[in-house]
């Protein structure tokens, strides 16, 4: 199946659009088996058609840059009275607004964006995990908005490599001018970088279902197990010998605005498995 073909297949489904840029982002990318170390983390990733579900087993990403769709994210408003957060969580209705979000997610991700005025400049670290932007305003770091510049497609072998070295990082700075105000067009997400290498280790052998599904699978039925789609706990990771400290995450976001006031709040994050062995994202506004 070419990618056209594979593309044709993806409008004709029912998930959602981020579900599908998803699960067509995993099937394009496998990544290569040689995962380095977290002190070395030189990632490569490989774009090839997926006939198993060892092979489309992988995170994301071919474009992060693609259509700005809602998503579960926490949507930070400052306002006269002071700084404002608020979480959404799509599952209950883009008007259900709260301090938590948690939803199931076989590739642990967290996506927010920040709402406000007179912001001169934004501050973001994480403690274990990684964070990155996408940025559709093409007015910070090329990497935010350009796929090419960590990516290159490979004509001889017809795959696209990826150093995500260029892209993740543990912490990011956004600086911006007098006159910029689309804030809210810039989305930072946080990902599970460290724990899905983990879980890739040894053939994926931290993932439910790992080499172990049936041949009898349409190609459909072979996406959705593959994304952790099906309502099942195939395709997700398993946390039992995962370190239980590394499974929770802190953000902190500090934002100065142009006359040098700073705000600054945390968002905590937690991975876990819930009964049907689904790998879910927790998150809420730390006191």
């Amino acid at each position: 199946m070419n990618k056209d073909e594979l593309n044709q297949l993806f409008k004709s489904m029912t998930p959602n659009d981020i579900q599908k840029s998803k699960m067509l982002n995993n099937i394009l990318h496998k990544t290569d088996n040689r995962l380095k170390s977290p002190a070395n983390r030189k990632r490569t990733w490989l774009a090839i058609p997926a006939t198993c579900l060892a092979l489309i087993m992988v995170m994301l990403i071919s474009n992060p840059f693609g259509s700005k769709t809602s998503a579960y994210t926490i949507n930070l408003k400052l306002n006269k009275e002071g700084s404002l957060f608020t979480l959404v969580d799509i599952a209950k209705g883009s008007d259900d607004f709260g301090k938590s979000v948690s939803y199931v997610d076989a590739r642990p991700e967290l996506e927010f964006f920040i709402e406000g005025d007179n912001i001169a400049k934004i501050d973001m670290s994480t403690e274990n995990e990684y964070i990155y932007a996408v940025d559709w305003t093409e007015t910070q770091h090329e990497k935010f908005w350009n796929v090419e510049y960590y990516q290159h497609f490979d004509e001889e072998r017809q795959v696209s490599i990826a150093d995500f070295d260029l892209l993740y990082d543990k912490t990011l700075t956004m600086n911006f001018d007098n006159h910029f105000k689309d804030y809210d067009q810039i989305w930072y997400r946080w990902t599970a970088w460290n724990m899905y290498n983990w879980a890739a280790e040894d053939n994926f052998s931290h993932f439910l279902g790992a080499g172990d599904v049936s041949e009898d699978l349409s190609l459909e039925e072979e996406l959705k197990l593959a994304v952790g789609n099906n309502g099942s706990g195939i395709g997700h990771m398993q946390l039992d010998d995962y370190p239980k400290e590394l499974m929770e995450d802190t953000i902190t976001i500090t934002i100065t605005d142009r006359d040098g006031n700073q705000t600054t709040e945390r968002i905590k994050v937690k991975i876990s498995n819930n009964e049907l062995q689904q790998t879910v994202v927790t998150a809420w506004l730390a006191d």
